[in-house]
């Protein structure tokens, strides 16, 4: 609930103070109801506006069939208050309205006791009337301003001149009347009215299906991008597979993230680059007794080589602890800077000293001397 407030000093209420005061706290059909408060010589009056009320601003966000029906109802509060005890100051700041669109005074005076002391003549309710017609109907100017003394010279909407040529108050609310019932038919046959609950209702159906709509658009997109290209991929890389043509299953993965890949198609791709690789026969018979069983960063291993991603193959070495798969991947390591335009003859050596010397460690460490003689490489059945 919102309060608003006026201070008045105890001096503006003429004649009996308690019979005013209870005539501005009784409760009156076209007034909102009201607190007084006097302390040391101030009058404080506060209009109690409850959630129910709303304002004129309001009213500028509605149809133009609602804002003629309020405008007529405003207009009836001449008639219906010429002969009531109570004054008002008629302006879109000293009304609120009801739910049913019944205007009333946020502020009320009593005649002769309290401010404003005269009741409202005729006269400076119709201009008043008017300005607030047309500052509602024509966006284009002010309340403010057509009260200033703008009214005389208004030009804009025709049924807004038309009122502003009016000087009769029931010939206003004539008018007014007349263009409300036809506003109202219009809607009638162009538009269907609607529960509040329905529109709601049917305003989230809308967000739903839009989200729906963009998380499937998102789908198609990643559908048509990702999903059937690695689908494509895949099936490429099996029917090589099943054909016995590694070399084109290798290089349908070169591109691809080993870790994207399935146990099965894992297995596919090792088994191939082994198939592929510089290997003698023992070694390759030896190496393709791997499985699907094999472990994951094993197969992930030979992968790695196939795309000749060697140093990412020797951390899993590493992780793995196996000299063996240690040692082929220096040695892929070797020939890929022996292979390497970008390196200067002084970074080359560099790196082939580096590599070639843990190369030779692990083969003291790790061969007999007739294995290491012959250079061979065979992994271990841990590993696998």
């Amino acid at each position: 609930m919102e309060v608003q407030k006026i201070e008045l000093v105890v001096g503006d209420i003429k004649g009996n103070r308690e019979i005013a005061y209870a005539l501005l706290t009784a409760i009156q059909p076209y007034f909102v109801n009201q607190n007084v408060i006097e302390e040391e010589g101030k009058l404080t009056i506060e209009s109690l506006l409850t959630d129910e009320y709303y304002s004129w601003d309001k009213l500028t966000t509605m149809i133009e069939e609602e804002k003629l029906r309020h405008l007529i109802n405003v207009g009836q509060l001449f008639n219906s208050l010429k002969d009531s005890i109570y004054t008002y100051e008629l302006s879109p700041s000293n009304l609120v309205f009801s739910r049913n669109g019944n205007p009333l005074f946020i502020f009320r005076g009593v005649k002769g006791q309290v401010p404003p002391y005269d009741a409202l003549k005729l006269e400076a309710f119709t201009v008043n009337f008017k300005a607030m017609i047309v500052s509602l109907l024509d966006k284009k100017v002010s309340y403010e301003k057509l009260v200033e003394g703008q009214s005389p010279f208004y030009k804009g909407k025709l049924f807004c001149e038309t009122i502003m040529k009016s000087e009769n108050l029931d010939e206003i609310i004539a008018l007014l009347l007349e263009k409300y019932l036809e506003e109202k038919e219009q809607n009638k046959e162009k538009f269907s009215r609607v529960p509040n609950k329905l529109v709601s209702r049917l305003k989230w159906t809308t967000i739903i299906a839009s989200f729906i709509g963009v998380l499937s658009i998102v789908g198609v997109f990643y559908f048509a991008l990702f999903a059937m290209p690695n689908q494509q991929m895949i099936s490429g890389l099996r029917l090589a597979f099943v054909n016995q043509d590694y070399s084109s299953v290798v290089s349908t993965v070169k591109n691809t993230d080993s870790k994207s890949l399935s146990q099965d198609d894992a297995y596919m791709v090792a088994y191939s680059v082994i198939k592929t690789e510089p290997l003698t026969e023992t070694q390759k018979t030896e190496l393709s007794k791997i499985s699907t069983q094999s472990s994951t960063d094993y197969l992930r291993y030979w992968v790695l080589i196939g795309q000749s991603k060697v140093d990412e193959a020797i951390d899993i070495a590493s992780y793995l602890d196996d000299p063996q798969l240690l040692m082929y991947g220096l040695t892929k390591k070797v020939d890929e800077v022996q292979r390497n335009p970008n390196l200067t003859s002084e970074q080359r050596t560099e790196q082939l000293n580096n590599y070639k010397s843990k190369l030779e460690e692990l083969k003291k460490n790790y061969l007999t001397p007739e294995t290491n003689k012959s250079n061979t490489t065979s992994t271990s059945t841990e590993s696998r």
